[in-house]
């Protein structure tokens, strides 16, 4: 076998199209670009891939010694206790972990353009924003983005693939009833 065209010390075991030679995975993955390496089957468009594990979050310590911070995450609970409310508590964890996601796309990695098939997602996705922005509007993105992560991990690790984390928030965070406003179950069932 050939040693890497690019290093010239490894070997090269991939055959590289753009060059039409054969190179290590090392140099593969160090001199890929999106001109030369669209259409290669080692070439992966990053802004494709997201770790949403990896958004900068607060730590569980940090979120309980601060009030504004729990502040924050009771507003976007409470966002999620209204759509499963709304929804008959059938809204699942799953589907508020997608409506964190598509947060960390636009409040994280930046995207002005939020592509969503699934119309219902996407109608709570821009309510949940519209009051993100009506009851937190002093309050930075990063911030905000930070604290979704916080949610996020929380919900990760309650869940057990059904509505664990949703029941819990229920009766502890309750239903955004207006801007700082919540209610919970026993006080609106009544």
């Amino acid at each position: 076998m050939a040693k890497c065209s690019i290093c010239n010390s490894r070997k090269g075991k991939r055959k590289c199209a753009a060059d039409n030679t054969f190179v290590c995975s090392i140099c593969c993955g160090q001199s890929r670009t999106a001109e030369k390496c669209a259409g290669c089957s080692y070439y992966k468009d990053v802004s494709l891939i997201r770790n949403y594990r990896k958004v900068p979050f607060y730590s569980t310590q940090r979120m309980s010694d601060s009030s504004n911070l729990q502040d924050i995450a009771n507003v976007i609970e409470s966002i999620l206790c209204q759509f499963d409310t709304e929804d008959e508590n059938v809204f699942t964890d799953r589907q508020a972990l997608q409506l964190l996601e598509l947060a960390f796309d636009r409040f994280h990695f930046g995207d002005t353009e939020i592509k969503i098939e699934d119309y219902e997602l996407k109608a709570k996705f821009e309510k949940m924003c519209q009051i993100i922005q009506t009851d937190l509007p002093d309050t930075s993105h990063e911030e905000v983005t930070k604290v979704f992560a916080s949610v996020y991990r929380s919900i990760q690790r309650r869940t057990q693939g059904g509505r664990e984390y949703l029941s819990f928030i229920q009766q502890y965070v309750g239903i955004r009833v207006a801007p700082g406003v919540r209610a919970l179950p026993n006080t609106f069932n009544g």
